[in-house]
């Protein structure tokens, strides 16, 4: 019995693949938000922590305005008071990379949260189009 020859490749051991989008995702974290929120998640001063934080578990449209418009005023996060500004990168960022930096910051400092796709950015972009004000926390919370 003849056995046809196996093309390069099969038979082998899967490669362990990362998603482009997590890495994409990482890099757009250090850039934007490391210098705050520090590469460990710990955040730093008057940062609030995204290690284990409900904001960061909790409902992705919350996690996407915030990157979008940006957050000020007062906020609780994990018991603790913070009331500092938080800039919108939605002018600087597309949607892409705010999904791949969602993405990274959901599966690193989150227990259960899953990833935050384009199409959730746009859509959440695309029902505050004339945003230019920054949220409060108090909207946030409101539109859950």
């Amino acid at each position: 019995m003849l056995l046809a020859p196996l093309p390069a490749g099969c038979g082998a051991a899967p490669r362990q693949v990362r998603s482009p989008g997590i890495a994409s995702g990482r890099i757009v974290f250090q850039s934007y938000c490391a210098a705050c929120h520090q590469y460990d998640g710990q955040g730093m001063g008057d940062a609030p922590s995204l290690a284990n934080s409900p904001w960061v578990a909790g409902p992705e449209d919350r996690l996407i305005r915030i990157v979008l418009h940006g957050v000020r005023g007062p906020m609780q996060v994990d018991g603790k008071s913070y009331d500092r500004e938080m800039p919108g990168f939605g002018q600087v960022l597309p949607d892409s990379k705010i999904a791949s930096l969602l993405s990274y910051v959901r599966k690193q400092f989150s227990i259960s949260a899953g990833p935050v796709t384009v199409e959730m950015v746009s859509r959440v972009r695309g029902a505050n189009p004339g945003r230019t004000l920054y949220w409060r926390a108090e909207e946030l919370l409101d539109k859950q």
